[in-house]
């Protein structure tokens, strides 16, 4: 297979998304992102099979074609920077990837994420560097904290962040048998961490149970605003992960706004509308589309344009009472006006609906 410069960044930048999805909906994804380009699916989906079959890394005939044909071609090999010992690998997917280090000065376990900056474009590396500036100033017990920064070689940039030993919020919620009381008052302290963020105007864009973690200590923590929207003396910079421009995040849990493309819609109603998703569905079991079989053009019409599932999990049961229903579904509208007109008027109402109801 002959493949050009143009040809090899298309297909690592499909790879890259699809590397996010899973099942159905990555074939979906791959087939609608290809188009009418047969090649360039065979591309991607012979990658998908390599990595598989490598364990997340490019191996056999794929990967020496590649290289063979371009110097830029994706790779899974990512140094830990100097200090810290790398003793297992956490998870990786795209262009980054996580490992759990130990700090050599400290003796600290720590999360190092590395990010190959080749696809970032000129300038990359500067706008990373600003971002994680404006994000090392934010700290909340409910944040994992950033403890370093950098790059190597310029070419991939690193973050060092305290290790949580832990589950997925998702994970956390059904081994304890969460009720809702006790999903708004584990997630609570993550909506006021986002205020915060928000404040310093910091938009997280990829609120989803996989970015919680609860520690050992019964906290949950929220992390990775590697898709994060930062505005800085009114200019935004962006740090992509998919191929539709302003549409970042992961596609179950985006806002309608997100989903049709909307840069301009998307402020901190974009993470109450995300937050209350994360809500429900640990609260309902369930999320609060069904998406199953759904095409990818199918997904996104759902989200921009079906109503939510009502609660229906029964309080005395474990599930929302009216008044705290209300206040989900009221942030899960089709459109920001329409919800809470930020986080901290959300966490207002979340505390009100609990008190209401003599839930703490």
């Amino acid at each position: 297979m002959n493949i050009g410069p143009t040809s090899l960044r298309r297909a690592r930048a499909v790879f890259h998304c699809a590397l996010e999805l899973e099942g159905l909906e990555r074939d979906l994804f791959v087939s609608d992102a290809c188009g009418v380009d047969p090649q360039l699916e065979s591309l991607v989906r012979r990658l998908l099979a390599a990595d598989s079959l490598e364990t997340n890394s490019f191996g056999g005939s794929v990967a020496a074609e590649l290289c063979a044909q371009a110097n830029s071609g994706p790779s899974h090999h990512h140094p830990v920077p100097l200090g810290y010992t790398a003793l297992r690998e956490l998870g990786v997917g795209g262009s980054g990837k996580v490992e759990l280090c130990r700090e050599e000065k400290s003796g600290a376990l720590v999360a190092v994420k590395t990010i190959d900056l080749r696809g970032l474009g000129q300038g990359g590396v500067d706008r990373v560097r600003r971002e994680w500036r404006i994000l090392s100033s934010i700290e909340h017990p409910a944040l994992v904290k950033l403890r370093a920064a950098g790059t190597i070689e310029d070419r991939f940039a690193y973050l060092v962040m305290d290790f949580i030993d832990g589950l997925d919020v998702r994970s956390h919620a059904e081994v304890f048998r969460l009720n809702a009381r006790d999903v708004v008052g584990l997630l609570l302290p993550v909506a006021e961490a986002l205020a915060l963020a928000h404040g310093r105007g910091v938009i997280h864009r990829d609120i989803k149970p996989s970015n919680i973690l609860v520690g050992a200590d019964g906290r949950a923590r929220l992390l990775d605003f590697g898709a994060a929207r930062i505005s800085l003396d009114g200019a935004v910079s962006v740090h992509h992960h998919t191929l539709t421009g302003e549409m970042v995040g992961t596609l179950t849990y985006m806002s309608p706004e997100q989903a049709a493309g909307r840069a301009r819609d998307v402020d901190g109603r974009t993470d109450v509308y995300q937050l209350a998703v994360v809500l429900y569905e640990l609260i309902e079991a369930r999320a609060p589309y069904e998406l199953d079989g759904m095409t990818l053009a199918e997904t996104i019409g759902a989200i921009v344009s079906s109503r939510p599932a009502p609660m229906a999990r029964l309080t005395e049961e474990g599930g929302a009472s009216p008044a705290l229903a209300r206040v989900i579904m009221k942030a899960l509208s089709k459109k920001p006006d329409a919800r809470q007109r930020d986080m901290e008027a959300f966490i207002r109402a979340l505390a009100r609906a609990m008190r209401e109801t003599h839930c703490v």
